[in-house]
């Protein structure tokens, strides 16, 4: 998928007609006859025309893109400065209904999952301002550690991607130059290059994060997105286990055997295969020493204690109350992802893809 993100987002809107129609956003906007609103795109901070929409007789509209969306965006639409955020992959089919006094703040928008997510987000943000205005809900930590939960656990990256470029009154909801928001951007940047190394979203993010970080440490690393576990050694986690037990990961990983560090979230739809996974490796591997530290960010602590019930390694929550800074320190940018520390305590492998796992682990035992 080597495109370049402007010329995917401008295809949309001068592609032939005779192409395949790709996702379609339409609705109504009450008292909005006649007028137009914009079709907006975003591309490295910034936000560009795309085409604009006409408002028919009743208030209805529809935008047609003449080609399905090559990778999944965030759009707008914008209504005399007043703006509606909404995702697009493929051949989506949104439906927003509003009208002119409350665009941007009284809508609603259905369709799609990723649709009913970034609604989510806005509604979260919106509810912070009203509460406390903008300042003081750009320093709110209650709200961060909400929207940080989000973009950690967004499968998709495209509700990551959003939030890391959320704006409060005129200002980045992400402060680059703060050690915490910075790791979180990090972690979305790994997960674009994890998962989307040919989106053109890769790079800026990936950029900005390192010319964020040389600016707070000019001793930082000056290329790829380095992982803050592999500078400093294995950073210990203490968590406690399903049965109430303490667990320190710097003690388990200094018993001599192969350790696999898991993070999960048991919710995901993928966790259940990544588990056998692990259970094989348990089996075949823990007469000779391996053990699993699996730190689950579960939003559930009596979910997440049944699903770990039966589970035969050692498996930790990280409650929402714990934050992500274990998510940061070892820039965790998906879920599952999982590191293998070798014998001498030191972490050997990243691995990402689970099926890469079994012949990881073998290469240390």
């Amino acid at each position: 998928m080597k495109r370049l993100f402007i010329p995917t987002l401008a295809a949309l809107a001068v592609a032939a007609c005779s192409g395949p129609e790709g996702w379609t956003v339409e609705g109504t906007v009450e008292d909005g006859e006649g007028r137009k609103m914009a079709v907006e795109g975003f591309n490295a901070g910034r936000w560009y025309v795309i085409d604009s929409v006409q408002i028919e007789r009743g208030g209805s509209f529809a935008y047609h893109a003449p080609a399905p969306a090559a990778v999944a965006e965030v759009l707008r639409l914008n209504f005399d400065g007043r703006t509606i955020y909404f995702p697009v992959d493929s051949i989506d089919r949104l439906s927003i209904a509003t009208d002119t006094a409350g665009f941007g703040t009284d809508y609603t928008l259905t369709g799609t999952p990723a649709a009913e997510k970034i609604v989510a987000i806005d509604r979260m943000i919106a509810a912070g301002v009203a509460a406390k205005g903008a300042d003081g809900a750009l320093a709110d930590p209650e709200l961060k550690q909400k929207l940080n939960e989000i973009a950690i656990n967004d499968s998709t990256c495209i509700a990551a991607y959003y939030i890391i470029n959320k704006n409060i009154g005129g200002r980045p909801l992400y402060d680059l130059s703060q050690r915490r928001d910075l790791g979180i951007v990090g972690a979305v940047a790994q997960r674009f290059a994890d998962m989307r190394p040919d989106d053109a979203r890769t790079k800026w993010l990936t950029q900005i994060y390192l010319a964020a970080r040389r600016a707070s440490n000019p001793a930082a690393a000056t290329s790829g997105v380095t992982l803050e576990a592999q500078e400093s050694g294995l950073i210990d986690i203490t968590r406690f286990d399903n049965r109430g037990a303490s667990q320190s990961l710097a003690e388990v990983a200094g018993k001599g055997g192969v350790t696999v560090l898991s993070f999960t979230n048991y919710d995901l739809e993928n966790s259940p295969a990544y588990n056998v996974i692990l259970a094989d490796l348990h089996r075949r591997y823990a007469a000779q020493g391996l053990q699993i530290y699996q730190i689950a960010f579960d939003a559930d602590e009596v979910e997440w204690k049944r699903k770990a019930d039966n589970l035969p390694w050692i498996t930790v929550w990280n409650s929402p109350v714990d934050g992500a800074d274990v998510l940061m320190q070892y820039n965790v940018g998906t879920l599952p992802l999982t590191y293998v520390i070798d014998r001498n305590g030191t972490i050997a492998e990243r691995v990402v893809d689970p099926a890469k796992l079994s012949a990881a682990v073998a290469k240390h035992i």
